[in-house]
């Protein structure tokens, strides 16, 4: 119930930091990004899954522009069933996206399937220690979990600065992030 309440909360606040932040997010989300991980991280062809948004979740679509720009190989998640883990669909600008069962834009079926090496994943509210609150359904838990076990990923989230909280209450499978970029800079934990 608490996790609930404390979602709702992120939501409406999550609205009001898009409205504040207004479209000069993307480009501040760039310039972040690349002067805090393009040297250790990027290389041609390296995987990098991003998320196109909803409601008022933080735009990574400059950044993905930006990535594929730079070589890099781009994926978004696409949704195989109800308590799955999420696969990875290569996306590159201009490419036409089809809505999904539950709403949301996702690559066609005919785009190949890739592993990212860095997940860029959207959330409504961080803390200090890296948990994330997410919508609840634990799709981006169960990736990240697959992924760690199988292969090395990093995990970005993207938000808005004003997005962090004291505590996000987090249970046992919930997966931390390894950072967290926003307009004004990047975290680590």
């Amino acid at each position: 119930m608490l996790k609930d309440q404390l979602r709702k909360q992120a939501r409406l606040r999550r609205v009001d930091l898009a409205k504040a932040v207004g479209i000069q997010f993307g480009a501040n989300l760039v310039d972040q990004f690349f002067l805090n991980f393009a040297k250790e991280t990027l290389t041609p062809g390296i995987n990098i899954a991003g998320y196109w948004p909803i409601f008022s979740e933080a735009d990574a679509k400059p950044l993905l522009n930006a990535l594929h720009q730079k070589a890099c190989t781009c994926f978004l998640p696409v949704v195989v069933a109800h308590g799955s883990s999420l696969i990875f669909r290569e996306w590159q600008p201009g490419d036409e996206l089809v809505t999904s069962d539950i709403g949301i834009l996702e690559p066609d079926a005919d785009k190949p399937v890739g592993v990212p090496d860095i997940l860029l994943l959207p959330l409504l509210a961080y803390d200090k220690q890296g948990y994330r609150m997410g919508y609840g359904g634990g799709y981006y838990d169960r990736t990240l979990s697959d992924l760690r076990d199988s292969d090395k990923i990093t995990a970005i989230g993207i938000a808005y600065a004003g997005q962090e909280v004291n505590n996000v209450p987090y249970e046992n499978f919930d997966q931390r992030l390894d950072w967290v970029l926003t307009e004004k800079g990047a975290q680590e934990f």
